[in-house]
């Protein structure tokens, strides 16, 4: 009876000391792979499926992303001979569920708004440790913007990725040749008025907790606008409202009564167009734009119009005005000079807003 309860007792002890055991290589599995070497090198690689929303007013943007993550564990090292596979694959919960049993780098979005919708991830580990994690989402993003070269202006989305669980010491995040070929944007995008230029890697420090330094990674995707959509929209109509002052300069026999309702007719529909393009495109009026120069300039140059032509009109209809003849001079001088400096004007401000 003392020996089968010895021998009970002596199976419990090895049961538990087996599981402790377990238990603590579980956990060594969850802590910073130090064998490989520190610090820890996370390789990205970024590639832009599409870009569904462009909000530039708010500074907002909702892209697609496939974002993949590479690192060394020489923990996770099988034979590949013993086991007959050459990597382990998990796809989806069963992806999620490993990712928690093993050390993983915890990237983190910077600028991301909310989570991650529409996510696929799958997972592989390699026979010599590499652990390679590929996740497809759909996010919102935070990004400052620049409207003041409107519409000619490139917009340039940027993502920090970082590691905030871990100073720069213990791991790192970068890119390498290596990872270029999975990096990249499509051709074709959501957005109907906007094209890809370009997806290009840059990296940044991060100051985090205690003074201490984190490393971050920024993607930065470089969209433009397809300016030439928008010429019969915004540039056409201003160029039609401020051409009545040809009309108001050059035609004979008009009264300055007539000249002053042509005018001020003008100035009305150009602060109508002026709401217009605010409501259509938010930006392009309320921020240093072109089509905003052209439009605050155009009302300045309605009423010099104005002024020009009813104050010489006058002088020259006045027969004792002594100089009469200077005065149809002058004039005959602004009814071009005006609107050319005008035209000049506004093409300066669509040409210093090109791209260089």
């Amino acid at each position: 009876m003392i020996g089968r309860l010895l021998l009970l007792s002596l199976i419990l002890l090895g049961l538990a000391q087996g599981a402790s055991g377990e238990e603590r290589t579980g956990s060594s599995k969850a802590t910073l792979p130090e064998a490989f070497g520190l610090p820890v090198r996370v390789h990205i690689a970024l590639r832009v499926l599409n870009v569904l929303e462009i909000k530039e007013v708010s500074g907002q943007g909702r892209l697609h992303l496939e974002l993949t993550q590479r690192w060394q564990d020489p923990r996770l090292a099988f034979d590949a001979v013993a086991r007959g596979l050459a990597r382990e694959d998990r796809v989806g919960e069963e992806a999620d569920d490993y990712l928690k049993t093993i050390w993983s780098p915890g990237l983190a979005l910077d600028n991301q708004i909310g989570d991650k919708d529409a996510r696929i991830v799958a997972l592989s580990v390699h026979a010599d440790g590499e652990v390679v994690v590929i996740e497809r989402f759909e996010s919102d993003f935070r990004f400052r913007m620049n409207m003041d070269a409107f519409p000619f202006d490139r917009q340039n989305l940027t993502i920090g990725l970082s590691l905030p669980r871990y100073a720069q010491q213990e791991a790192i995040v970068l890119t390498t040749e290596a990872d270029r070929p999975f990096s990249g944007v499509e051709d074709t995008l959501s957005v109907v008025d906007w094209r890809p230029v370009g997806l290009r890697f840059s990296n940044d420090l991060a100051i985090g907790w205690n003074a201490r330094s984190y490393s971050r990674l920024n993607a930065t995707v470089t969209i433009a606008r397809y300016a030439e959509r928008y010429h019969l929209r915004i540039f056409v109509p201003i160029i039609a409202v401020l051409a009545v002052s040809l009309f108001v300069l050059w035609s004979p026999g008009l009264k300055e009564q007539d000249k002053g309702g042509l005018i001020f007719s003008s100035l009305l529909a150009l602060a109508a167009i002026s709401f217009t393009f605010e409501s259509s495109f938010p930006g392009s009026i309320s921020l240093n734009t072109p089509v905003a120069e052209m439009i605050s300039l155009g009302y300045l140059y309605l009423v010099a119009v104005l002024m020009f032509e009813i104050a010489l009109s006058v002088a020259i209809a006045h027969p004792h005005f002594r100089l009469r003849d200077q005065a149809a001079d002058l004039r005959w001088h602004l009814r071009w000079a005006v609107p050319a400096i005008m035209l000049t004007i506004c093409i300066g401000a669509a040409v210093r807003a090109l791209p260089g």
